[in-house]
């Protein structure tokens, strides 16, 4: 299968950091690795490759979204129930396992793809990049 950025896979280790950073901002180094993100995206030149600038932005737009739906929801899980409710840690523990487990499961999905010199857009939390949205 052709690659899609022009048959060069010269962006392909920038894509696939950007998507180990993600995974890394979500799991192990939350925070640090989205600096590291917002870094990249700002050392982005004019000759950054399409499928880095798609990759360093889907990864960055799938973070904001992930740490509003940790915060946002568990947020509200504790408000509406107290931090003393059982059932407020029985819905933390669904949310992490069903929702946040689906957000590394797209992180993995975005590896893949950027290993292989592909686009990817994150399902339901990111839109499609185009190369007129993909300036700085």
């Amino acid at each position: 299968m052709p690659l899609l950025e022009n048959e060069n896979s010269s962006g392909v280790p920038q894509a696939t950091k950007a998507e180990i950073l993600y995974l890394l901002n979500l799991t192990f180094l939350p925070v640090i690795a989205f600096i590291i993100l917002l870094n990249m995206r700002n050392q982005l030149n004019s000759e950054s490759t399409a499928l880095e600038k798609s990759h360093i932005k889907q990864t960055i737009n799938a973070s904001i979204w992930a740490g509003i739906l940790m915060i946002g929801i568990n947020g509200l899980i504790f408000l509406l129930n107290g931090i003393n409710n059982m059932w407020t840690w029985v819905y933390v523990i669904i949310y992490l396992t069903s929702i946040h487990s689906a957000l590394i499961i797209f992180g993995v999905i975005g590896i893949t793809k950027a290993q292989g010199g592909h686009f990817y857009t994150y399902p339901i939390i990111s839109r499609t990049c185009s190369d007129s949205n993909l300036t700085k």
